[in-house]
């Protein structure tokens, strides 16, 4: 093909993108293409002696004052193209348009819906167990300015990642109320999670011992807080668990820098299991 073909090509396929975000042909040339629009400005360029197809874009169009940023580089011999190549190319850059111009849409928090808890009644006579939505929910009624948050995280990735979410967000309003809580709030925080744990599923069980209480650290002042409010059952796995990450050691890399996110079925909470199996989200 002509390299003028292969524009034209290239032109065309991306139409639909750049009619999505509101981008237009400004300026062509032999070599050249410039498209533009509210959200910047990006150019395509053709060296004929590399053959080499520069994308470079900028989030604001001066004119010819604009400074651009190489974004990509991909070989385009036009000896060697044909339609089906320069679709090709034409997908390539599409990719890198839609990452680096699309705006998410802005959603209505109001209406999205916090995670399912299980009922309680259910729970305790054993029909299911309680899982991290319902750690999720009832965390979100305890401390309503967290529910956002959560919601997000649903918008975001269709879910709720525990693990990220008490990692970045929740364990700084968990370790605040152990450090310096009343002991009213201390004991329904502690109601909460003991609630959960004794009738959760082993995933809850391990967020609860693992990602939040386990982040104590084995600190004295904080354990003697947890001792005063936990349930016998929860007592015993946490302070194992301390022991464990007060140290450094493998488990405790593994919880710095989890392994992807796989939940598994266990029968029942076990130490070994819960440290190997930290759950860290996308």
């Amino acid at each position: 093909m002509e390299l003028n073909d292969i524009f034209s090509a290239i032109i065309r396929n991306l139409t639909p993108t750049n009619e999505r975000l509101g981008f237009k042909l400004k300026e062509r040339s032999d070599d050249a293409v410039i498209f533009s629009g509210d959200k910047g400005v990006y150019r395509l360029i053709h060296d004929s002696e590399s053959n080499i197809l520069s994308f470079e874009c900028a989030y604001g169009d001066d004119g010819g004052e604009t400074e651009f940023n190489t974004i990509s580089r991909l070989l385009v011999d036009p000896d060697d193209t044909d339609e089906r190549e320069a679709r090709s190319v034409s997908n390539d850059l599409n990719d890198e348009i839609e990452n680096l111009f699309k705006v998410k849409k802005q959603v209505n928090l109001d209406k999205v819906k916090m995670p399912k808890a299980v009922a309680k009644s259910k729970a305790k006579s054993g029909i299911i167990s309680y899982d991290v939505d319902t750690l999720a929910n009832r965390f979100g009624a305890l401390y309503p300015e967290y529910k956002d948050i959560i919601k997000q995280m649903i918008v975001d990735y269709g879910e709720f990642l525990p693990e990220t979410f008490f990692r970045e967000y929740g364990n700084e309003k968990i370790f605040g109320i152990i450090k310096n809580g009343t002991e009213q709030e201390q004991k329904k925080l502690f109601k909460l999670l003991g609630e959960i744990f004794e009738d959760g599923t082993n995933e809850v069980q391990d967020v609860i011992a693992v990602t939040i209480l386990g982040e104590m650290k084995n600190d004295p002042d904080m354990m003697a807080v947890a001792d005063r409010y936990m349930t016998e059952y929860m007592a015993g796995p946490v302070h194992e668990v301390n022991k464990v990450t007060a140290k450094k050691n493998k488990y405790t890399k593994k919880l710095e820098n989890p392994p992807a996110y796989k939940p598994k079925k266990r029968k029942s909470f076990s130490l070994t299991n819960a440290l190997n199996n930290p759950q860290n989200q996308n």
